[in-house]
């Protein structure tokens, strides 16, 4: 093991004009100014919008990838018959989770995007249908429909400070399910744990009841779980394939978003069944790890624990701090901190109605008169996601409350 590191999450990194950066999120592009919905981006411009962080690597990670360099050579590359690799797959899940992964089940897809389109190329046909639970991650919907297949909206209930769950708590419509499960064209629910971007980890009780769903209509169940290790203090991790081990199920696993590792891709996905992860791999087509990605995982899984853990509690940090300045200075805008991944889901709602302004409005004084980037609620829910903002805070406190500051003042 690697001797410990105290890391410095306030540190401010260029990631916008650093000629080694090659950030999405902090270019500023034309096509990324237009993902935005702003007509340019500005260097004073905070970009909030995208779920990676603005905080450096591990250390082992960093190391082990100066290693690969030294080695000097980049060729075709794989995982195959690579123990170390599957082997801290498997230590890490079994030891943080309980999750005992049989790795000869196990997959590798550059991106979970990448594997969640397979799954639907694999395993439907034009015309079936599939089930998401909005408000959800928009390439859910794409992944449905842009291939040619049936959206079912199992929509999740959005509890208020009236319920017992208080505001902003979303549960399943299980009523709702049932009868879309039970559709003959329905063949498959693409499920979000943690969700994205309500914050929601769900508990035992709700995942063994819908994998029964599932099962007993003949639901496949892919299981996106790439914020799996990204919960609040407390929080437990349930899988799927842990609680429901007799369930058809796949599930979506990564180094991406735990170690920020999004620009070296390595998503996992682990299958109840080898005849599924056979039709998978034909789906996905060639789909070889670079040896960054492969290094990079290695260490994380084996190393990066200790990291992780400096940067969940200081993730817990920034959620309590904006929760906190929302309910100071704009107490009327809704904000609950998630029991899992590092979203905030803000809800506009009110203090719209008191300024008298619509969704476009609200949009325009927040990402061009604040010049902070968000992402708009109707990516998620096109339906009721007009006054809702996505926010993500794996930042230093500094930018956040500079990017609070900025929303309050445009909004009072």
């Amino acid at each position: 093991m690697s001797e410990h590191v105290t890391y410095n999450f306030d540190q401010v990194i260029d990631r916008r004009h650093d000629r080694w950066s090659y950030s999405e999120k902090w270019s500023d592009s034309v096509a990324t100014a237009e993902h935005c919905g702003v007509p340019a981006i500005t260097d004073d411009h905070i970009a909030l919008f995208t779920a990676d962080m603005d905080f450096r690597c591990a250390r082992p990670i960093l190391d082990a990838l100066h290693a690969t360099v030294d080695h000097g050579i980049f060729g075709y590359s794989g995982i195959g018959g690579n123990d170390r690799y599957f082997s801290a797959v498997r230590d890490w899940f079994a030891r943080r989770d309980g999750w005992e992964i049989d790795t000869s089940l196990v997959a590798y897809s550059a991106g979970t995007v990448a594997a969640l389109n397979a799954c639907v190329r694999a395993f439907t046909e034009p015309g079936d249908a599939i089930i998401i639970q909005r408000p959800v991650y928009p390439p859910f919907a794409k992944a449905v429909e842009g291939n040619g297949r049936t959206l079912l909206d199992n929509h999740l209930v959005r509890h208020t400070a009236a319920d017992e769950q208080g505001d902003l708590y979303y549960t399943m419509d299980f009523e709702g399910l049932e009868e879309l499960a039970a559709r003959p064209e329905a063949r498959m629910l693409i499920l979000c744990n943690p969700h994205n971007p309500v914050g929601r980890v769900w508990t035992e009780e709700e995942i063994a009841r819908l994998a029964d769903i599932c099962s007993r209509h003949d639901a496949l169940i892919v299981a996106d779980e790439i914020h799996g290790d990204l919960l609040a203090p407390g929080v437990r991790m349930r899988h799927v394939a842990q609680v429901a081990p007799e369930a058809r199920v796949v599930t979506c696993t990564a180094t991406n978003k735990t170690f920020n590792l999004a620009g070296l891709p390595a998503t996992n996905v682990v299958f109840s069944d080898a005849a599924d992860k056979e039709c998978f791999e034909s789906a996905l087509g060639h789909a070889n790890p670079s040896p960054f990605a492969i290094s990079a995982a290695i260490a994380a899984y084996e190393e990066g624990e200790d990291w992780l853990e400096q940067c969940l509690a200081y993730l817990d940090g920034n959620i309590r701090t904006v929760v906190a300045y929302m309910a100071e200075h704009l107490p009327d805008v809704g904000v609950r901190a998630p029991e899992g991944t590092y979203i905030l889901w803000l809800d506009f709602t009110e203090r719209c109605r008191a300024l008298g302004i619509d969704g476009a409005e609200l949009h325009r004084r927040i990402y061009e008169d604040a010049r902070v980037l968000l992402q708009d609620g109707v990516n998620f829910d096109p339906q009721g996601g007009e006054f809702f903002q996505r926010m993500v805070v794996p930042s230093p406190r500094r930018v956040l409350l500079d990017a609070c500051e900025r929303i309050a003042r445009v909004l009072s």
